[in-house]
């Protein structure tokens, strides 16, 4: 339909400019190959993919709540009174909605993220057209087309715009060189877990969900997702394995991270013991290794908090 309109329009232009004997020039730019090199429209992807990640680590640390919540009243049901039931299930039922309700409000029709995308997509819209409404007068070009929509077939030398509208976008739209502090990248490996008991409970999925937040809620902190990472740990072969310093050195260079955590855990009964280290992938340095013990599953958050703040003071120094 695109392509039917376009071919109409040049052929209604040929013919008024038989009609009036004047030359109709007529040009074309490529926006795909525009938008994908035009430096302000790549910072806007990165600024909206850093908040995509910030959101799916809130997500997944709502959905770690919800699951251990749910995995406690079904191993403890048998021991509590009904009132305990009772209680008991209408927390995990409160944790569901708050996970789904956050779920919609970021996926969601006019979501969050939908909301970012239109508020960084606007400006560039606007510069996109303002260039090539400039370009065009500058080439004296009466008409331009959008060679990704009205499929050129053939076109003269010199009616190709791209070069030039995506060289006036970054000349008066490049971002400014940033002034303030830099934003440093992590990611988070699976915390391995060592023992049946901890695997049943999910306790090292727990343990990277608490990291990812409270690392996430650092200044001037991007989170790689816990998926991209996941996809490189099995694009690596080690889907399954303990990953350690060699493998985190791997996949954090793979990701083009700043830094990166591995650990592992147990759970014997109640108790439960982990440790975290964290590595500088830049420099390849194993920074601090530490570990932690939470005597029982409710106390965990707080206990993984106390260990991740030592780790990060150590990046701090």
């Amino acid at each position: 339909m695109k392509k039917s309109l376009a071919r109409a329009l040049i052929f209604l232009m040929s013919v008024a400019a038989l009609a009036t004997g004047r030359e109709v020039k007529i040009g074309y730019v490529n926006s795909e190959e525009i938008i994908s090199r035009y430096e302000a429209a790549i910072a806007a992807k990165r600024e909206l993919n850093a908040e995509i990640a910030r959101y799916e680590a809130k997500a997944e640390s709502l959905k770690a709540e919800y699951e251990q919540a749910k995995e406690e009243y079904e191993s403890q049901q048998l021991s509590l009174s009904e009132e305990g039931k009772r209680a008991k299930m209408a927390e995990v039922e409160s944790r569901k909605r708050r996970y789904d309700s956050y779920l919609k409000e970021i996926y969601g029709k006019n979501g969050k993220i939908e909301q970012k995308n239109q508020e960084l997509l606007a400006p560039i819209v606007q510069q996109f057209d303002s260039a090539v409404s400039k370009v065009a007068q500058e080439e004296g070009v009466v008409l331009v087309l959008d060679a990704t929509k009205a499929g050129i077939i053939y076109s003269e030398p010199g009616l190709d715009l791209t070069a030039l509208v995506l060289e006036e976008l970054n000349r008066r739209y490049a971002p400014m060189p940033t002034t303030g502090p830099v934003k440093k990248v992590y990611a988070i490996m699976p915390i391995y877990e060592s023992n049946d008991q901890a695997q049943r409970d999910k306790i090292g999925s727990q343990i990277r969900s608490f990291v990812n937040t409270l690392i996430g809620t650092k200044p001037n902190t991007e989170m790689i997702p816990d998926r991209k990472v996941d996809e490189v740990v099995v694009s690596r072969g080690y889907r399954g394995q303990q990953v350690q310093f060699d493998q985190t050195l791997d996949i954090g260079r793979s990701l083009d991270v700043d830094y990166a955590v591995f650990g592992e855990c147990r759970k014997e009964d109640r108790r439960i013991q982990f440790k975290l280290t964290i590595v500088d992938i830049r420099t390849g340095t194993l920074l601090q290794s530490q570990e932690g013990e939470a005597e029982r599953p409710e106390v965990l958050q707080e206990r993984v908090s106390r260990v991740v703040q030592t780790l990060y003071s150590k990046i701090q120094r």
